[in-house]
């Protein structure tokens, strides 16, 4: 909104004017995208790389190694069925509705605790799991031996165990000094 001050023909300083300025397309597409990552933090970064890398990544590129090699090549039966019942587009949507429901129910964990490190380890290790996840689809779809799923599900049963309990470590050690939770 731009202010302009008019002036009478007397020389006498009329009621100021407010005039819309025109907003550009491009400034209407960034507004949402700025004030998301204006409120950015550790945790929601790690939720949305989460949700980035287990969901979408590990979906697309199953789908990706599946159109490239065949459905058998999947380990998941589940994501066997659904990509034969329902191709691609049920493949992305039941990858992202599974993650979505994991995450809710970790983010209903983290309001009603005081666990931030602990949510943060199982985020951390979901991340992970999601990029081992897209590297084993995608050395699969282009012919190479990817690890085994049991390696890769194991590693990150590891991961969870390991980064959880370093995190309930933290936060443990940050209630007994008295500290207010980070959220």
């Amino acid at each position: 909104m731009k202010k302009t001050i008019q002036k009478s023909l007397s020389g006498d300083v009329a009621t100021p004017v407010y005039r819309l300025e025109p907003i550009s397309i491009n400034d209407i597409i960034w507004l949402p995208i700025k004030y998301h990552l204006s409120k950015m933090n550790l945790q929601r970064s790690l939720f949305l790389t989460a949700f980035l890398t287990y969901g979408v990544g590990d979906g697309v590129t199953s789908v990706y190694m599946m159109e490239e090699t065949s459905v058998m090549r999947e380990s998941n039966p589940v994501v066997r069925f659904m990509y034969a019942n329902s191709g691609k587009h049920g493949v992305i949507v039941l990858k992202i509705w599974f993650t979505l429901v994991i995450l809710f129910i970790v983010w209903i964990i983290s309001r009603r605790t005081n666990t931030y490190w602990a949510i943060n380890g199982f985020l951390s290790a979901i991340t992970i799991g999601g990029i081992m996840a897209i590297r084993a689809n995608m050395m699969a779809a282009f012919g190479l031996m990817p690890p085994s799923p049991g390696y890769v599900i194991s590693t990150f049963l590891f991961l969870v165990i390991l980064f959880v309990t370093i995190g309930d470590l933290l936060d443990k050690l940050h209630v007994s000094k008295g500290a207010k939770p980070h959220f």
